[in-house]
C-alpha cells in the first residue's frame, strides 16, 4: 500500500494532501482494491454503486451497448483518473455504462459519502473540479461526433488530443476499433480515411502514436 500511497499523492484528487490526511481518508473510505485482467468487467451496466473507482495502474474503458448489440466507447480511464463518480453521487441510479479493463489494471474503490465530512473538504473541492473537467470532455466528444464527415471527426479528435498532450507527437488511448466506436463511425471507412490523410501529408501515425501536421510543420 505504500507504493499506492506515493502514487495517489500525485493524482488530481489527492495531490497536495499531507500523507497523514491521505492515510486517514483511505483507511476510512476504502471499499476495496482489486486487480483485473485485460477485458475483465470492473463495473457492469445496471449495477448500483456507493463508491467511485480510481485506476492505480493500467487503464480501463467505458462502453455502452444498445439493444441491438451496437457498441459505443464513451472514453478511457488512465492511471490517477476516476470513474463511476456521478452514479456514486446519485446512489440509487444504476450505472449506465460498463467499465472494462483495457489492459491488466488495479483499481481502488472509495465510498462517496465520506468526502462530505469537514476534514475532507479539500478533497471534495478537488472532486468537484474533476466532475467539471469530465463534463467538459463529454462536451468535447459531442463536438467530435457532431462533425459531418469521417475526416472532420478524426481531425477534431486528433487535434484535441494534440492540444491535450501539448506536443506534436502524441499517443491516443484507443486501438482502431475502439476509436471507430468512440467516434461512432465505421472502422473500415475510418481506416481508409486515415490512409488518405497520411498520403496527403495531413497526419502521420504508427499504431496509437500520431503526429498531426500543422502549418508550422
Amino acid at each position: 500500500m505504500e507504493e499506492s500511497m506515493k502514487f495517489l499523492l500525485k493524482t488530481p484528487l489527492f495531490s497536495g494532501l499531507n500523507e497523514e490526511t491521505a492515510e486517514r481518508l483511505l483507511s476510512e473510505l476504502t471499499l476495496r482494491c482489486r486487480s483485473y485482467d485485460r477485458d475483465a468487467v470492473i463495473l457492469r451496466a445496471g449495477e448500483t454503486v456507493t463508491g467511485f473507482g480510481i485506476v492505480l495502474s493500467g487503464a480501463a474503458r467505458l462502453e455502452r451497448e444498445d439493444a441491438y448489440g451496437n457498441r459505443e466507447i464513451l472514453g478511457s480511464v488512465r492511471p490517477g483518473e476516476v470513474f463511476a463518480e456521478v452514479f456514486a453521487c446519485l446512489g440509487d441510479v444504476p450505472v449506465q455504462v460498463t467499465v472494462l479493463a483495457d489492459v491488466p489494471c488495479e483499481v481502488l474503490f472509495l465510498r462517496i459519502d465520506g468526502l462530505f465530512r469537514p476534514e475532507f473538504t479539500e478533497v471534495l473541492h478537488r472532486f468537484l473540479r474533476i466532475l467539471a473537467q469530465k463534463n467538459y470532455l463529454l462536451t468535447e466528444k459531442l463536438r467530435h461526433v457532431s462533425k459531418r464527415s469521417t475526416r472532420e471527426k478524426l481531425l477534431s479528435y486528433l487535434d484535441a488530443e494534440r492540444r491535450r498532450a501539448g506536443t506534436k507527437l502524441f499517443t491516443i488511448p484507443f486501438d482502431r476499433q475502439q476509436l471507430a466506436d468512440y467516434l461512432a463511425i465505421d472502422r473500415s471507412a475510418m481506416c481508409r480515411e486515415l490512409g488518405r490523410m497520411k498520403a496527403e501529408g495531413l497526419i502521420d501515425y504508427d499504431r496509437r502514436t500520431f503526429r498531426l501536421m500543422t502549418n508550422s510543420d
